[in-house]
C-alpha cells in the first residue's frame, strides 16, 4: 500500500471468520467452494452483477457481460485479493459503474459498487436523475432501488443502511479495529490527547445509516461549506475520524461505521474530475492549464490565461466545495480498511483543488501545483487544507503506481523547494509567518494567526507523515517546518516577551506597513523583537485580555466548551508538533501553557470536542537527565536501576514495557530454586533519576509447585519472554508458568495484572489457560494483542480463545520480536536458545501473525555471521527498532558484552547480518542465565534498554 506504514489487512481473518457462504457468484449456481483462484473469480465474473438505471427520460441499462476483464488488480495475497471492475452505463458518455471485489481466503466475496458521473473534459456533463439497481449473485440488493438525482462530478456507493458493502452470502456485521494508539503511533494520524466517553453526545449524533449524497457527518451550518466559524469537518481530520481516534473502545464499532460511510458520503462534492483516457484521477502534467469552469460548485476557482476550462455542466451543482473549509476527506477510511474506493477519494480531493486553483504561475509553477497563499485570492487557511490534501494524496499512492505517485511527489517537492527558498534560503521574518491570503482594512499588517497555526500544523504532520522524497525536499521541509513553528511558540514568551496568557488572539498586528513584495522578499520592515509584536497586537487593548500570572486568558471565558473550539484550540496542533519536531524553544513554551492554573478546564472540553486536542506524540527536550548529551549509539548507564526493586530479575527473568511509555515491569520473576518471591516492581525511564516501585507485594505465605499461591497471586516463575502488555486490555499477562517454584516444573494457566491505579492481580481464572504442552507465549501482535507461544498456538485477544491456525516446519523457541514495517515476527536463535541441540545451527524464521504461516530465513554470510555462529549465543534477547528499519539480537555473555548483532530485513527470504558500533560506556557481562525479555527498545525515548545483571542495572543507547 505504498508509503503507508500502517497494517491496513489487520482483522481480515477476523471480519470473516465462521460465517458460512455461497462462494459461487454466477446468478442462480449456488456454486460453493474452499477458495477461488483468481481466474475462477473472473469467469464467474462473467454474469455476476448488474446496475440499472433507469429513468422516465434516460433509459439505460446492461447486463454485465463483459465484466469478466478486471480494470485493475487492487491486491493479490494469501488473505484477500482485490480487484477493480468499470463500465460504461449504456450509451450515457458521463454515466459509469464501479465494482470494487475482494476475494477472502475462505471463499467468501465481498463487492461495493458504485457509480459515478464525473470526466475532466467529456462535453456536456449534466445530472442523471433516476432510479438505481444493484444485483449479487441473483439477489436484488436494494429493495426498489435508489432514486438518485446525481450531479455532475458526484459519485456514490450503490447502498443504504448500516451496510458498508454488499456480500455473496450473509454479512458478517463486524469491523475490524486497529488500536487507537497503534494508529497515533504510526504518526499517519496526529496523537490525540482528548478521551470521549461512548455514550457521549457527539458519540450519540454520529448518523446510524448511510443515506448516498446525503449531508451526514459533513455538518456546516445550511449545508454549506463556506460557513463561517468553528465547524466540525475542519481540522487535521474532520471530527468523525477523531472520534474513531478518541472514543472509548465500547463506542469504536459505531466510530468505524461512521468513518467508513463518512468516505462515502464525500462522494456527495463536485471534485471528482476522473480523466477520461486514463480512467484514473489527473495527472497534472497533463492538464497544465485547464482551471474548473465557473459557477460549477467549486468556491474561489481562479484565472484560465489561455481560457482551457472544464466543460460548463448543467442540471444544478452539487454542494459547494471550499478549499478554505475542505475536510479531509477518505483518509482514515482508506488507512483502516485499505479500500480502492476511498485512496481514490482521497486523490481527488487532491486533484480537484489542483484544477480549481488558476493556472497563473504562482499557483501552477508549471504544472506542479503550488499551495501557497496568495492575498485577496488564496487564504491561509486554504494554503494549509491544500497542502493537506496533498500530501494524504501521496502518503495513500501505492509505490507501484509510478505515474501518478510521482506526479504526487513533483508536487510535494515543488512546494518544499518554494517555501523553503522564500522564507529559509533567504532571510525572512522572525516569527514563522508566510504571506497572508487575507487582508484586513486592506493591509496585510494584521494577520490572522490561528490561520497560521493551520499552516504551522500541517506541515508538522507532513514531517510526521515521512513522506517518500528525495532527502534533499525532506531535509528542506524539516528546515522550513523548523522556522514555521515559530509562529506558535512565539505566542508562549515570557512576560517581558509575548506574554503566553494572551497566546491566542484572532489577528496579531506587526505595527508596520508591509507590502506583498516586502513580505515575499523578506524585507520587511519587521518588529523589532517579540515584545515589539506584543504591544503592537494588544494596542488598544481588548476587553479578555489578561493579566494575571499563570492563568491563560480565553476570549470566550468562562465558556470553556467556546474556547476549544476558537483559537487556543487552533493553537494546540502547531505547538504540539512544533514539540514533537524538537523545534528550539517549543518544550518550554508547551511548558507554560500546559502549566496555567485553568489548563485541566480548558483540556477537558476536549473529551467533548476533540478535534483541536492533538498533543505531542514524542517530546524530545523531555529527554531524562541521565541521556541528555549522548550520542547516538553511545551507551550510558541508567542510575538508580539496579537492584529491580527486590524482584529476582537475575533467575532467568524478563521486563515488560507498557506501550507509549517508558515504564518497564518486572512481573512474578523468580522460580524454581531461585526465589520463590512473586512481587512485581516497575521503574520508569523518563525520570531524570529512575527508581524502582513495588506495584504488588510478595505473597506472604508460599506454597511449592502450584500455580497460586494462598493470597491468590501467581506462582513466580522464569520470565524468559513470557510476559506481554495487552494494550488492548491494559494488562501484563503472563502466558505460562515455565520454571516455577520449585522444582522448575511448568504450569498452563494465564495471568494478568493492571498497569493503572491500584495495581492488582485478576482472580486466577480469568484468562483462558493455555493448551498445555503447547508451548508459552513469546511474540505479541501489537495490532491485535494476539499472542503466538513457540509451540504455533495463538491466543485470540479479542476473544480469549486459543487456535493453531497453522503447524510450524521449522521449531522455535525464543526470542522473536515484532516488525510493524511487514507485520511480520522475526524469530532467531542459535540451536534451541538455551545451549542446546547446538548441531541445528543458526535457526531463523519470519511469521505471518494473520494466518501463521512460517517461512524460513537465512542469511548472507559474513563475518557477523560468522562470528554470531562462534558464539553460540542463548539466553538472548531482541527487538525491532522501527525508525532504522532493524532487528538488534543481544547475548552479551563473556567475551560477546558489547557484541549487538544487527539483522536487516528484507521482502525476500535471505537477509543481512552484521555488528552495531557502540561507544561509551563497555557494557558489563549478562549472567550465564542471560538477558531473555530484558533488551527492549524504548519507542519514546528512541533506543535500546539492556539490564545484563541485576548487580548492574540497565543501560540504554540511542539508535536514532
Amino acid at each position: 500500500m505504498g508509503s503507508v506504514k500502517l497494517a491496513l489487512v489487520a482483522g481480515f481473518a477476523t471480519l470473516t471468520a465462521g460465517v458460512n457462504r455461497a462462494v459461487g457468484l454466477d446468478t442462480g449456481t449456488g456454486a460453493t467452494g474452499a477458495t477461488l483462484t483468481t481466474a475462477q473469480l473472473q469467469a464467474r465474473l462473467t454474469q455476476p452483477v448488474r446496475i440499472d438505471f433507469s429513468t422516465g427520460a434516460i433509459a439505460a441499462s446492461w447486463s454485465g457481460t463483459d465484466w469478466a476483464s478486471p480494470f485493475l488488480t487492487v491486491a493479490s495475497g494469501s488473505l484477500m485479493s482485490s480487484w477493480v471492475y468499470r463500465k460504461p452505463i449504456g450509451t450515457d458518455a458521463h454515466l459509469v459503474g464501479w465494482l470494487e471485489v475482494r476475494l477472502f481466503a475462505n471463499g467468501a466475496v465481498e463487492v461495493l459498487p458504485w457509480v459515478e458521473n464525473g470526466f475532466i473534459n467529456v462535453a456536456a456533463p449534466t445530472n442523471k436523475n433516476g432510479t438505481y439497481q444493484f444485483t449479487l449473485g441473483g439477489t436484488t440488493r436494494l429493495g426498489g432501488g435508489l432514486s438518485l438525482d446525481l450531479k455532475h462530478h458526484q459519485r456514490t456507493p450503490l447502498l443504504s443502511g448500516a451496510a458498508v458493502s454488499h456480500w455473496l452470502g450473509t454479512d458478517p456485521g463486524v469491523l475490524p479495529l486497529h488500536p487507537k494508539g497503534y494508529l497515533m503511533e504510526t504518526e499517519l494520524v496526529p496523537a490525540y490527547s482528548a478521551v470521549v466517553p461512548a455514550n457521549a453526545a457527539r458519540i450519540a449524533a454520529l448518523p446510524a445509516a448511510f443515506s448516498p449524497l446525503a449531508q451526514g457527518v459533513f455538518t456546516y451550518d445550511s449545508d454549506s461549506m463556506a460557513s463561517p466559524g468553528y465547524q466540525q469537518p475542519i481540522g487535521l481530520l474532520p471530527e468523525h475520524d477523531v472520534l474513531h481516534l478518541t472514543a472509548d473502545d465500547a463506542a469504536r464499532q459505531k466510530t468505524a461505521r461512521a468513518v467508513i460511510h463518512a468516505g462515502y458520503s464525500a462522494g456527495r462534492y463536485g471534485i471528482h474530475y476522473r480523466d477520461e483516457n486514463t480512467h484514473r484521477p489527473l495527472r497534472f502534467s497533463q492538464h497544465p492549464t485547464r482551471v474548473i469552469a465557473d459557477g460549477q460548485g467549486f468556491k474561489d476557482n481562479g484565472a484560465s490565461t489561455t481560457s482551457t476550462r472544464t466543460p460548463v455542466a448543467s442540471g444544478g451543482n452539487p454542494p459547494g466545495w471550499d478549499v478554505a473549509h475542505s475536510p479531509s476527506v477518505g483518509y482514515l477510511a482508506y488507512l483502516v480498511t485499505g479500500r480502492w474506493y476511498f485512496m481514490e477519494e482521497v486523490q481527488f480531493a487532491a486533484t480537484c483543488n489542483y484544477l480549481g486553483n488558476g493556472d497563473v504561475p504562482e499557483l501552477r509553477s508549471g504544472s506542479r501545483g503550488l499551495v501557497q497563499s496568495c492575498t485577496g485570492a488564496w487564504q491561509t487557511r486554504s494554503c494549509a487544507w491544500d497542502w493537506r490534501s496533498k500530501v494524504h494524496a501521496l502518503t495513500v499512492t501505492p509505490d507501484d503506481d509510478t505515474a501518478l505517485r510521482n506526479e504526487f511527489i513533483a508536487c510535494v517537492e515543488t512546494n518544499i523547494a518554494h517555501f523553503h527558498g522564500r522564507y529559509v534560503a533567504q532571510a525572512n521574518n522572525p516569527f514563522g509567518l508566510i504571506l497572508p491570503g487575507e487582508d484586513y482594512n486592506g493591509s496585510i499588517s494584521e494577520i490572522a494567526i490561528w490561520q497560521q497555526h493551520f499552516v504551522t500544523a500541517v506541515f508538522g504532520h507532513a514531517v510526521s507523515l515521512d513522506l517518500p522524497i528525495a532527502a534533499t525536499p525532506k531535509s528542506q521541509l524539516q528546515s522550513f517546518f523548523a522556522w514555521k513553528a515559530r509562529s506558535a511558540i512565539r505566542m508562549l514568551g515570557t512576560s517581558s516577551n509575548f506574554h503566553y496568557i494572551n497566546g491566542a488572539p484572532y489577528t496579531i498586528k506587526t505595527g508596520t506597513s508591509l507590502t506583498v513584495n516586502s513580505f515575499t522578499s523578506g524585507t520587511g520592515p519587521w518588529p523589532a523583537d517579540d515584545a515589539a509584536l506584543y504591544a503592537a497586537t494588544f494596542s488598544p487593548a481588548p476587553p479578555w485580555l489578561g493579566s494575571t500570572p499563570g492563568t491563560l486568558a480565553f476570549e470566550f471565558q468562562p465558556d470553556y466548551s467556546a474556547t476549544v473550539r476558537g483559537m487556543w484550540g487552533n493553537l494546540q496542533p502547531a505547538i504540539a508538533y512544533a514539540v514533537r519536531h524538537g523545534v528550539a524553544g517549543a518544550s518550554e513554551a508547551y511548558a507554560r501553557m500546559t502549566a496555567a492554573a485553568n489548563w485541566p478546564q480548558f483540556t477537558d472540553q476536549f473529551n467533548v470536542h476533540p478535534v483541536w486536542s492533538v498533543k505531542p506524540l514524542v517530546d524530545p527536550a523531555a529527554t531524562p537527565a541521565w541521556l541528555q548529551g549522548k550520542g547516538v549509539r553511545e551507551v550510558t548507564a541508567i542510575p538508580g536501576t539496579a537492584g529491580a526493586g527486590g524482584a529476582a530479575i537475575n533467575a532467568w527473568g524478563t521486563l515488560v514495557l507498557i506501550d507509549g511509555t517508558a515504564t518497564l515491569v518486572s512481573p512474578a520473576n523468580g522460580g524454581h530454586n531461585d526465589s520463590s518471591d512473586n512481587r512485581v516492581t516497575s521503574v520508569d525511564l523518563l525520570q531524570g533519576t529512575p527508581a524502582w516501585t513495588q506495584r504488588i507485594a510478595p505473597s506472604p505465605t508460599v506454597v511449592a509447585n502450584t500455580d497460586h499461591m494462598p493470597d491468590g497471586k501467581p506462582v513466580s516463575r522464569h520470565g524468559y519472554h513470557h510476559a506481554h502488555y495487552i494494550s488492548q486490555r491494559q494488562r501484563v499477562v503472563l502466558f505460562g508458568a515455565y520454571g516455577w517454584y520449585s522444582n522448575g516444573g511448568g504450569g498452563w494457566m494465564l495471568d494478568g495484572h493492571s498497569v493503572n491505579g491500584t495495581w492488582a492481580w485478576d482472580a486466577a481464572g480469568t484468562w483462558s489457560p493455555l493448551v498445555p504442552g503447547r508451548g508459552y507465549g513469546f511474540v505479541r501482535d501489537p495490532v491485535t494483542g494476539n499472542v503466538w507461544t513457540n509451540g504455533g498456538w495463538c491466543w485470540r485477544q479479542a476473544t480469549n480463545t486459543w487456535d493453531r491456525p497453522q503447524s510450524w516446519p521449522l521449531s522455535v523457541r525464543w526470542p522473536g520480536a515484532y516488525d510493524s514495517t511487514r507485520r511480520l515476527f522475526f524469530t532467531l536463535q542459535f540451536g534451541d536458545g538455551q545451549g542446546y541441540d547446538l548441531g541445528r545451527g543458526v535457526v531463523a524464521s519470519k511469521i505471518d501473525p494473520d494466518t501463521g504461516v512460517q517461512t524460513t530465513i537465512t542469511f548472507n554470510a559474513g563475518p557477523a555471521l560468522a562470528q554470531f555462529v562462534a558464539d553460540e549465543p542463548n539466553y538472548a534477547g531482541m527487538d525491532y527498532d522501527p525508525v532504522n528499519d532493524q532487528f538488534l539480537f543481544y547475548a552479551g555473555a563473556g567475551a560477546a558484552a558489547n557484541r549487538v548483532y544487527v539483522i536487516k530485513p528484507n521482502t525476500g527470504n535471505t537477509w543481512d547480518m552484521s555488528l552495531l558500533s557502540l561507544s561509551g560506556t563497555a557494557l558489563p557481562s549478562a549472567i550465564g542465565a542471560g538477558v531473555n525479555g530484558r533488551f527492549r527498545y524504548i519507542p519514546v525515548l528512541q533506543g535500546f534498554m539492556v539490564m545484563p545483571s541485576s548487580t548492574s542495572g540497565m543501560y540504554f543507547f540511542r539508535t536514532s
